[in-house]
């Protein structure tokens, strides 16, 4: 009898500080999540993500981002031979104006997969001219 009542006074001691723990956790890490959550939403109507500042909830952007890389269409080009060489064959046959656009697109969104499509449809956009 006195071991299972030590044993009942163990398990809810622990539950309780469990709680006590994930409950900091969340408060702390509610502020961040609302943050991801409202720029999320806003990304539909503007079309553009901005990651909120210090927010552990968004994923870390792509290194070339942080390390400036992108800040030049040669540092774009070399970025999208290395994310896609297929596409940086016909990437590197357009005018300089769609480059820039598709450069300016990737910054912008961070979709790569959608710089990708727009790649081939400028292609046949140049083709038909």
């Amino acid at each position: 009898m006195v071991r299972s009542v030590t044993c009942a006074v163990g398990i809810r001691a622990a539950l309780f500080a469990m709680g006590c723990i994930s409950s900091v956790c969340l408060q702390a890490a509610q502020s961040g999540y609302l943050d991801a959550v409202k720029a999320d939403m806003q990304e539909f109507t503007t079309h553009e993500f901005k990651a909120p500042a210090d927010s552990t909830w968004v994923g870390s952007t792509d290194e070339a981002l942080s390390g400036g890389e992108l800040s030049t269409l040669e540092g774009f080009s070399q970025f999208l031979r290395s994310k896609s060489p297929g596409s940086h064959i016909f990437y590197k046959k357009l005018p300089q104006a769609y480059q820039e656009q598709l450069r300016t697109d990737y910054l912008a969104t961070g979709d790569l997969e959608r710089v990708k499509e727009d790649i081939f449809k400028y292609t046949r956009e140049v083709k038909n001219k």
